[in-house]
């Protein structure tokens, strides 16, 4: 993982080539061996950062509407390339006598760990609000990479690239653990407490070396090295969590919801009608109201479907505007909508179907350079209880939109349940 052996070769000699050749070319075997895991170990979390871009990018793709899931992803993989820039790249070339390289590569791998662990922030704060960033977030990645290039430009030593990039680090973790605190709701909760866990002890761990990029002292310690290890895989873990939630969340939104309007459809309508049926007494009211567009059609002839789309999109935000949370509203196909009424809601339908038509036909419906006449005709089926066939009830309040049809359109229609 990002930043896990980075810790272990920060500067155990404050100048890069010469630990880089005491490391490499004359140090001890056991020296050798502990540098040779690590470098393993860095082109392991390279081979592994690509595999988490792959998933999280297939997740986004599941979910396009939902942000902050790819920008996890490739600022993961930015952040682990630098640090193997740093770590691994870095005394390689410094061991084999090739200073100029060496400094490139160090420099150049913090400046990527920077931006990096500024793009891991900004995920947090996409995927946790579900918004653009404001203008100081986005100022984040161009204070941290100047911050670097600053370091580089002055000294370009491992203690200055050492000191801005565990600054950066607890920085945008401490911004991570800030927002993970809005995911409070079953199934996100326990992830994202497991991630606000993490970063603690990453705050902690970063803000532990700290003295030593300020004073010289460092050594290598293989439990501080496992410890970050093991969090950085349990931070990409949590999170392929929250974004398969998300990602099926919006996938079963897609199953229940009409896409066009955002109102349920008529699967979705037969799940949340269970739903009362299960919360309510059986013999609790039932009335359903059954909308349809007038000239519809004509209006998709004339103006063409784009425009008969927005006057569907429109329809529907106004119907949900009438209804103020009560019932439940879904696009069957088309033009035909359905409203129902349960409970003591029910005996409110005429009422609340008369307040639609008003509204619709007194709202304007503008297309380019013309007036778009918009009306609808509504049928009412009262009467009913939750243990009556919905479909009887549907059935019934289609044949008072017929009515309302051939009484002249633009008008509501009444009709009681029948059994």
């Amino acid at each position: 993982m990002p930043g896990c052996t980075r810790r272990c070769v920060k500067a155990v000699n404050p100048r890069l080539l010469e630990w880089g050749i005491r490391k490499i070319g004359t140090g001890t075997g056991g020296n050798r061996h502990m540098y040779n895991d690590i470098y393993h170990v860095l082109l392991g979390d390279c081979l592994l950062a690509v595999v988490l871009f792959g998933l999280f990018w297939y997740v986004a793709q599941l979910s396009r509407n939902l942000r902050g899931i790819i920008t996890w992803g490739s600022a993961h993989l930015v952040y682990t390339l630098g640090a193997t820039l740093l770590d691994a790249l870095a005394p390689v070339l410094a061991g084999s006598g090739q200073a100029t390289a060496a400094q490139i590569s160090l420099n150049l791998g913090s400046l990527l760990a920077c931006a990096g662990i500024v793009g891991l922030a900004w995920s947090i704060i996409q995927f946790t609000q579900q918004r653009a960033l404001s203008r100081w977030e986005i100022g984040l990645m161009p204070l941290a990479v100047g911050l670097s290039v600053l370091a580089w430009a002055l000294r370009g030593t491992t203690e200055a690239q050492g000191i801005v990039l565990s600054a950066v680090e607890i920085l945008s973790l401490c911004l991570m653990i800030w927002h993970l605190r809005d995911l409070d709701q079953r199934p996100d909760r326990l992830p994202a407490r497991l991630m606000m866990g993490g970063c603690v002890a990453l705050v902690l761990l970063y803000g532990s070396v700290m003295p030593g990029w300020l004073d010289g002292r460092f050594g290598i310690d293989p439990i501080w090295v496992s410890v970050d290890l093991s969090i950085w895989f349990m931070l990409n873990f949590c999170m392929l969590m929250l974004t398969s939630f998300r990602a099926a969340e919006s996938l079963r939104h897609g199953a229940l919801y009409d896409l066009l309007t955002g109102v349920l459809n008529r699967r979705g309508l037969d799940a949340e009608l269970q739903t009362r049926i299960d919360r309510m007494p059986a013999d609790s009211g039932l009335a359903a109201i059954a909308l349809d567009l007038d000239h519809f059609k004509s209006i998709n002839d004339r103006f063409g479907h784009e425009t008969g789309d927005g006057v569907l999109q429109r329809f529907a935000t106004i119907v949900h505007g009438c209804l103020q949370g009560q019932g439940l509203f879904a696009r069957l196909g088309g033009e035909e909508f359905v409203v129902l009424l349960a409970g003591a809601e029910a005996t409110l339908a005429p009422e609340l179907a008369e307040r639609i038509r008003e509204r619709i036909s007194n709202t304007p419906f503008a297309s380019p350079g013309a007036q778009i006449p918009v009306s609808v005709s509504l049928g009412v089926c009262q009467g009913g209880t939750l243990r009556d066939s919905f479909a009887d009830l549907l059935r019934t309040a289609d044949q008072a939109l017929y009515d309302a049809k051939r009484g002249g359109r633009d008008r509501v229609a009444l009709r009681e349940y029948a059994r």
